[in-house]
């Protein structure tokens, strides 16, 4: 019997939803003119203040306060004494080797992305 009620359920949403779906596609075939508003539209936006220019030195504030506001939170949760130990540590367990394979990477990180923005100059890319 449960069964038979949930299956009954079951179709019953699904005819629910076909019906739903030939509204939506009969409401949107439907072929509605345009409301004229005797150019009530372009007179009220032309009506708005034309939208403020920020400066260049008003832009990098938004973005350098906050970004200084936050960096300056998260460090003052380290302990500076321990950054410093760790630093030293991974200072003096360095060998020459990892120490060109840093430098070869930054090389090639630093060409990379000066090809890159020499070509987007160029307009290549």
């Amino acid at each position: 019997m449960m069964k038979q009620n949930e299956q009954n359920h079951f179709d019953s949403n699904i005819s629910g939803d076909d019906a739903f779906e030939r509204f939506l596609s009969k409401q949107l075939q439907e072929n509605q003119p345009y409301l004229m508003d005797d150019d009530f539209t372009a007179r009220v936006m032309g009506g708005l203040p034309a939208p403020k220019k920020l400066s260049v030195w008003q832009e990098r504030l938004i973005i350098l306060v906050p970004l200084f506001i936050i960096s300056l939170l998260v460090i003052s949760q380290f302990s500076l004494l321990a950054v410093l130990i760790k630093v030293w540590t991974l200072a003096v367990s360095v060998d020459i080797a990892q120490l060109m394979q840093v430098g070869m990477l930054v090389s090639v990180a630093a060409i990379s992305g000066a090809s890159f923005w020499f070509a987007r100059q160029l307009k290549l890319i």
